[in-house]
């Protein structure tokens, strides 16, 4: 028989402890994360579809108006303007907090598509700053310009998709 190298007897040496610990792993329970660990879960919230300049109500007496989008140039200080989109819209949003505590403005996003074309914000200038960020008070009322950028044409579709709090609401229409 033919002697082991010290270099094998390593080898050999690595894989027992390997496998020991593997071993003893899978005999004490396995990892020492808790049973409860949350899982991370990701579910779609309910769509509400609506026009372009037709109010929402989506409860508790908040109303969401999306403007029809008209076409911009941006200018050089507006964010994403290196992306050079072939088409810039910007539309008023418009939020009517009839509710009785204010309206956190960190629960509002928007987000733009133009079927496979990329959009993307194009904010910082021509009054187009995006949402507010200070709270809407009860029983008042806010209107604030957003502008996107895509890489899309104009009479594209355009899917605008207005998150408040828990309730999300997709403006279906075109790039203008």
């Amino acid at each position: 028989m033919k002697k082991l190298s010290r270099k094998q007897w390593i080898i050999i040496a690595v894989v027992i402890l390997i496998g020991g610990a593997i071993l003893r792993s899978v005999t004490n329970g396995g990892s020492d994360a808790p049973v409860d660990a949350a899982t991370l879960v990701q579910e779609e919230a309910p769509v509400a579809s609506i026009a372009f300049d037709a109010p929402l109500d989506l409860g508790g007496g908040v109303f969401v108006t999306v403007s029809a989008p008209s076409r911009f140039s941006p200018t050089q200080f507006m964010t994403n303007i290196d992306q050079k989109p072939k088409t810039s819209n910007s539309f008023e949003v418009i939020i009517k907090n009839g509710g009785k505590t204010p309206l956190d403005f960190t629960t509002v996003s928007l987000q733009a598509a133009s079927g496979a074309n990329v959009c993307f914000d194009v904010l910082g200038d021509l009054d187009i700053n995006g949402a507010p960020t200070e709270s809407l008070k009860a029983g008042a009322e806010i209107t604030y310009k957003y502008g996107v950028g895509c890489q899309a044409s104009v009479g594209d579709p355009l899917t605008l998709t207005v998150r408040i709090g828990e309730s999300t609401v997709q403006v279906d229409g075109k790039l203008a």
